[in-house]
């Protein structure tokens, strides 16, 4: 009998371990759920309500006698006063809603009508809009400070104040060196500023 409940412990030890991995694999099998996470997706609208809808593809579409919005999926139908912003796979977007601006747009030309696109992303966003000034479409920049600032109309002050804790951005913008079009300056000083890395001298 003594013999035996040395074998008996061994054989219950050996169940459990035996039991233990087959959980553990499958816990590592199991695949994890997708992350509703509008970074994560390619193509998506924020609805002005705060809720997220992903789709397969997104089209702006504008003409004659056509009111601006976007076709999700071939056969949904967006408006813009139901957005807030979007991604369509190349480019994201604003709604004026979100600019810190009097000024309202009306121009529909690569977006839906009045919102901003933005050109750079990372510490310093910069985004850009189109809006009549008589008869004349001209652009006007935005700034953002991260993901969670306000997106406010661009000026000289407000980019210096932005870039002031890195040298190297702010040396390039406050440069003499005059740049045309405006948008260059603002593409390279957003770039210095948000890819510091790339330019520290390997001397």
């Amino acid at each position: 009998m003594k013999k035996s409940i040395p074998g008996i412990a061994l054989l219950c030890i050996s169940v459990f371990m035996i039991n233990s991995c087959a959980t553990t694999q499958n816990s590592v099998v199991q695949p994890k759920p997708e992350k509703e996470d509008a970074s994560l997706a390619s193509v998506y609208v924020i609805k002005t309500d705060g809720s997220t809808q992903q789709y397969s593809s997104l089209k702006l579409v504008t003409g004659v006698l056509v009111t601006p919005h976007l076709l999700a999926d071939g056969k949904i139908v967006i408006y813009p006063k139901d957005v807030l912003a979007y991604q369509d796979g190349r480019r994201y977007a604003v709604s004026q809603k979100l600019l810190k601006t009097e000024k309202t747009s009306f121009v529909a030309a690569e977006t839906l009508p009045g919102f901003a696109v933005r050109i750079a992303k990372g510490k310093l966003n910069v985004y850009s809009r189109k809006y009549y000034n008589g008869n004349v479409a001209v652009t006007e920049y935005f700034l953002q400070s991260g993901d969670e600032g306000e997106i406010v109309a661009y000026s000289p002050a407000t980019m210096k104040e932005l870039i002031k804790d890195n040298n190297r951005a702010a040396d390039y913008y406050n440069s003499k060196v005059k740049i045309s079009p405006k948008s260059k300056k603002l593409m390279v000083t957003a770039d210095l500023y948000n890819n510091p890395d790339q330019y520290v001298s390997k001397n």
